[in-house]
């Protein structure tokens, strides 16, 4: 298991970046959560396999209408995450 937070910087509120992910990590079998920074940016915490984390980045960098300028990734502390949930703030 691993978790790993990112934030991915560009086009990427307002076009249903966030349901998006959560709809692809669900069916990935990946935990976390995802929510829109008042920079315009997103951020999200995927929790799970290794493999499936990895599938579940490659996914965010083709959603269509979003333009990703640059990503950031580190690797946390695996939480307990019960499902994945779209933050809103």
């Amino acid at each position: 298991m691993a978790a790993i937070k990112f934030v991915f910087h560009g086009t990427v509120q307002g076009i249903g970046f966030r349901a998006h992910i959560k709809k692809k990590a669900l069916d990935l079998g990946v935990s976390g959560w995802v929510k829109n920074m008042p920079d315009g940016s997103v951020s999200a915490v995927f929790s799970g396999d290794r493999e499936m984390i990895s599938i579940l980045e490659g996914y965010c960098r083709k959603i269509p209408s979003a333009e990703i300028s640059s990503v950031e990734s580190e690797s946390i502390e695996d939480s307990d995450f019960n499902g994945f949930e779209i933050i809103r703030d």
